[in-house]
């Protein structure tokens, strides 16, 4: 009996022994929980990145050179645009400057070597106002035949229609043509 106590308390200091780490463990064991810790930081860090949403409004604004406007537009996010970072929309977009990033907005820029396209001529033929867009030639193209009657205008703007009016953006088309037909 003396024997087998003997064995058995030496079998539990040896068992203890052995489940005991020993000092090189222990440091490895240390340094994986720092590595481990590093890890969960550079993913909680890449978690917290701005990526595009399906709500994100996106404006493109196109700058032309050789009339000196600008047109800003809103757009629909393209669906393979969603959830792209900043540098994932530079690389995919590289013809568009990003001009700011955010969750809620998105403005991408261009500068174009052309004319802008929104430039009209309105003027009197056959006694009818006529608009015309105009190319950066200065060539015209009929754009619409008007339901204004020439002779029903108002005399200073028959004089202003004879001579031409040279209008900048649809907006501004839209806004004459109403001043016209009132």
């Amino acid at each position: 009996m003396y024997y087998s106590l003997a064995l058995h308390i030496c079998g539990l200091k040896i068992g203890q022994k052995e489940q005991e780490p020993k000092e090189e463990e222990a440091t490895l064991l240390s340094q994986e929980e720092e590595n481990i810790v590093e890890e969960e930081k550079l993913i909680e860090t890449d978690a917290n990145e701005i990526k595009v949403t399906p709500n994100t409004l996106l404006i493109l604004k196109r700058s032309y050179t050789d009339c000196g406007h600008t047109i800003v537009n809103s757009a629909e996010i393209p669906e393979e645009m969603i959830n792209l970072t900043e540098k994932e929309v530079e690389k995919g977009y590289s013809n568009w400057k990003i001009e700011k990033f955010t969750k809620e907005e998105i403005i991408l820029g261009k500068e174009l070597d052309s004319f802008c396209g929104e430039h009209y001529l309105l003027i009197e033929e056959e006694g009818r106002v006529l608009i015309y867009s105009l190319d950066e030639a200065g060539n015209k193209t009929l754009e619409e035949n008007t339901d204004i009657a020439f002779e029903y205008l108002p005399e200073t703007d028959k004089i202003i229609i004879k001579n031409g009016i040279y209008v900048y953006g649809r907006e501004e088309l839209s806004r004459i043509k109403e001043d016209f037909e009132s």
